[in-house]
């Protein structure tokens, strides 16, 4: 018995030692492992960092190539848009010059230039100092007045032979043999220049004839260059201007001449109205003599008592008094309003018409298009004319009528009771 428990105390001990010792070898091996670790994580971040760095430095690598590759690309650019800045600007030279040699060659003809001497084998201009030399020499010709014999068209609209002085911008013609000389001006798309007719009297005539024989001499000639003959010719009457119109002017000069006679008559007929005094019953025991719409009025109050009866006789005679005295001040009105209307037409029909002319003839001739474009703005002229005057009448008449016939239903009611 003593044995078998000193065994099992053997057998514990034994056992109790043991897992003593396993214990301790995991914890050296946990011991030893969590270094193995802190090494390895160590191991690795040192790694990292040397990466991190290289990737650093080949990503500023790649920054800089990149900056060297966008700068070789931007003085590629700039080269290639030189030339084409070059390759334009060789054009442009090439333009000018030929602009220059069309001009040279249209200059030489104007003036019956030989130009042959001037021209290489294929028969361009060719600008030397032969050309400048010969252009020196025109010029200081030109600014030398002579006279130049010429062709004009005189003031019957022959084409005579004239001599012609050329002083800048302005130009004067005289022939001898007719003695016949004056201003003259050059008309778009007419091919010779003709006189100015109406502006050169015999005197001033009579100095141009001294100027061309001697040289001297006292000449008149336009400062505005034909323009202030050109707003002579423009000026024109009322019947012409009322023509542009065209068709729709007649029915506005038509409700303005009925507008103005119709007023004529009512302003007259007004006036001579006898005016309205507001004390009627006041002046029955006077001696005062009672005219027109007032005596008729007192007759009826004389001959009904004061009754119903009486009202109806005076509002009667007030109606068809008040008919008589407004009437026809409704044409008046009706011509003030219809006027600007048929001026409104006239304008839409000359629109009309210029477009018709412009998609006939185009917009490059003003003068196509002109008769439509004065249609319109004449018609509304008229109405505007006709109706201003018409509404101003209108007003006035209607005006003075309302006050007459106030005046005259006022006395009526001291009359409807009024006892004779």
């Amino acid at each position: 018995m003593v044995r078998l428990v000193s065994l099992l105390l053997l057998l514990l001990s034994t056992t109790a030692f043991s897992e003593t010792n396993v214990n301790q070898q995991l914890l050296e091996r946990i011991a030893k492992s969590k270094q193995q670790l802190m090494s390895i994580e160590k191991q690795i971040n040192q790694q990292s960092l040397s990466y991190q760095k290289q990737i650093n430095q080949a990503l500023n690598d790649v920054k800089a190539l990149r900056e060297k590759a966008s700068a070789i690309q931007r003085v590629a650019d700039e080269q290639i848009l030189s030339v084409e800045q070059l390759s334009q600007r060789v054009e442009k030279w090439r333009a000018q010059d030929n602009y220059q040699k069309l001009l040279l060659q249209s200059y030489f003809e104007q003036n019956s230039t030989p130009i042959g001497q001037f021209t290489n084998a294929n028969g361009e201009v060719v600008i030397s100092e032969n050309v400048f030399n010969t252009l020196q020499n025109q010029l200081v010709d030109a600014l030398v007045p002579r006279w130049q014999p010429s062709k004009v068209v005189d003031e019957s609209g022959e084409i005579a032979h004239f001599n012609v002085l050329e002083m800048g911008p302005i130009s004067l013609a005289y022939n001898q043999e007719r003695a016949l000389g004056g201003l003259v001006e050059q008309h778009i798309n007419q091919a010779i220049p003709s006189l100015v007719k109406g502006v050169y009297s015999d005197s001033e005539v009579a100095q141009l004839a001294q100027l061309n024989q001697t040289g001297l001499g006292t000449v008149m000639f336009d400062p505005t260059l034909g323009n202030a003959s050109k707003l002579q010719n423009k000026q024109q009457g009322i019947i012409e201007h009322i023509k542009k119109g065209g068709v729709w002017a007649l029915p506005i000069l038509f409700f303005g001449a009925l507008s103005f006679v119709v007023a004529m008559i009512k302003a007259i007929q007004l006036l001579k109205l006898p005016s309205i005094k507001s004390d009627l019953t006041a002046r029955l025991s006077s001696t005062d003599e009672l005219r027109g719409a007032e005596h008729q009025l007192v007759e009826i109050a004389k001959n009904y008592p004061v009754s119903n009866q009486r009202d109806d006789q005076l509002v009667a005679f007030l109606m068809k008094y008040r008919y008589q005295v407004e009437n026809y001040l409704g044409v008046v009105a009706t011509s003030a309003a219809i006027a600007p209307l048929l001026g409104l037409l006239g304008t839409v029909s000359g629109m009309i018409n210029t477009f018709m002319m412009m998609n006939t003839f185009g917009t490059g001739d003003a003068a196509t298009v002109s008769g439509g474009i004065s249609e319109a703005l004449v018609t509304t002229e008229l109405g505007l004319i006709v109706a201003i005057p018409s509404l101003i009448l209108s007003a006035l008449l209607s005006r003075k009528a309302k006050s007459h016939n106030a005046k005259l239903e006022a006395n009526a009611i001291q009359l409807s009771k009024y006892e004779f």
